[in-house]
């Protein structure tokens, strides 16, 4: 069943996601095809540039990616509200990033065009409005390179299916496991034996790159000169690698090294794993504890929302 789209994602309040886009047909549109063995493996670093890139442009934050042969994963965190702080100039720069026109009008005709956009109230709201939006951010993902990709198989038509799932994150154990799930992508699927060694995901990125300027959420204030920010995961790098590679052994049994970090940010092995496990063959609209989710199915007006597994149910009432 679809649902709409304001059922999935709150347009009002910050919120954690997990949004997934895929190819047509799922198709391997973005690495070798094993049809004709034509290799468009590098249309994956495309989507990677572009995820990166657009973090830094609209209301969101990304805390993990992992872009895969027919289609990519992010985990992200969602401002809508963010971009009311925000001057006419940065919306009106921020929008000119997006959609800079033609290189033909040169520095000339980008001033032409940001004058115009700072002198219409109206349109700045809209844009403000735009720059909050997980959906916005999608589509500036998917069009884009939908277009490259057309141009260079001198084709036309759809490149992407017609909708991006989303599912939302409601406490931060389950933001570590919706993470994991996506770090360890290509790990799952057979093409890489070794979580840091995976291309194109963000742990391999966190991994080589530990600076300070890292396009990524930190993990936590000591991760980061960024200290003031209180809303970062309080987990280091290395207990998370922990619990990725734990994860990737697909058994709830622990280790002392995984016993010692779960007992450190008090998180249970059953639940992290229960979490990590279910998700794998099934997609729910919202993932978190029993009372997180009794909570968001009563904000939404529903009577019940499927827990994890396919019978399980947790009731509003």
């Amino acid at each position: 069943m679809t649902y709409a789209r304001a059922h999935l994602i709150d347009s009002e309040n910050d919120g954690y996601y997990h949004v997934n886009s895929r190819c047509v047909r799922r198709a391997w549109l973005c690495g070798v095809d094993p049809l004709t063995s034509k290799d468009f493996s590098h249309r994956r670093q495309w989507i990677e540039d572009r995820i990166l890139q657009l973090g830094s442009i609209f209301a969101v934050e990304v805390y993990s990616y992992a872009v895969m042969s027919n289609h990519y994963h992010v985990v992200l965190k969602v401002m809508p509200k963010a971009p009311q702080s925000w001057s006419n100039e940065t919306v009106a720069d921020n929008w000119l990033k997006l959609c800079p026109g033609s290189s033909r009008a040169g520095q000339h005709g980008t001033a032409l065009r940001r004058a115009a956009i700072l002198s219409d109230t109206g349109y700045l709201e809209v844009l403000r409005y735009r720059l909050g939006s997980v959906s916005w951010f999608m589509r500036y993902i998917n069009e884009p390179l939908a277009r490259l990709a057309n141009r260079e198989d001198h084709c036309t038509g759809r490149f992407w299916e017609g909708r991006f799932k989303s599912q939302a994150i409601l406490d931060d154990t389950s933001l570590l496991t919706r993470m994991a799930y996506v770090d360890l992508n290509p790990v799952r699927a057979g093409i890489s034996d070794d979580v840091t060694k995976s291309e194109h995901t963000s742990i391999r990125k966190r991994v080589r790159e530990q600076t300070d300027n890292l396009p990524l959420q930190p993990l936590s204030s000591s991760d980061s000169v960024r200290q003031d920010r209180a809303d970062t995961l309080q987990i280091n790098l290395r207990d998370y690698l922990t619990l990725v590679r734990w994860s990737a052994d697909r058994t709830p049994n622990t280790t002392p090294p995984v016993k010692s970090v779960l007992n450190k940010y008090s998180m249970d092995a059953h639940t992290w794993f229960d979490q990590y496990q279910n998700h794998q063959t099934h997609w729910q609209r919202a993932v978190g504890s029993v009372d997180r989710l009794r909570a968001y199915a009563e904000k939404l007006g529903l009577k019940w929302i499927r827990k994890r597994k396919r019978l399980e149910i947790v009731s509003v009432t």
